[in-house]
């Protein structure tokens, strides 16, 4: 029996959501170091919400695949040669995105309002 064309559609935007939580936390990571990361520093957040470099994820499968193939083909841009990265936000994220966002996700993931996050609640208020 072949699965409805809304099944299809359920199931394909379960599986689009944490690619989109795990895109915003990279954004986030990005932002909150001064717009430009390293790997590294990006893998330290991710390791705390259970993501690993090594390890398959049930719902994602190989996070480092998906970052540095997927996510740096269509909105991020890496500044070097691996094996180590350095992260920068793309154009497409520019256009589809904005940094207030990007912080408000971050806020609420420390469960807390963007403005205690100074320095950055003024650059986005500038962006």
């Amino acid at each position: 029996m072949e699965a409805s064309c809304d099944a299809r559609l359920r199931n394909r935007c379960k599986a689009e959501i944490p690619k989109t939580g795990l895109l915003m936390a990279v954004l986030g990571v990005i932002f909150m170091q001064g717009n430009c990361t390293s790997e590294e520093q990006v893998w330290e957040i991710l390791n705390v919400m259970g993501f690993y470099k090594g390890r398959k994820h049930f719902i994602l499968g190989v996070p480092k695949k998906l970052i540095t193939k997927d996510l740096v083909q269509k909105y991020l841009v890496f500044n070097s040669d691996p094996p180590c990265y350095e992260f920068l936000w793309g154009s497409r994220v520019h256009a589809e995105t904005t940094k207030m966002k990007v912080l408000e996700f971050m806020a609420k993931i420390h469960n807390v309002v963007p403005t205690a996050f100074p320095s950055l609640y003024e650059e986005a208020l500038r962006d």
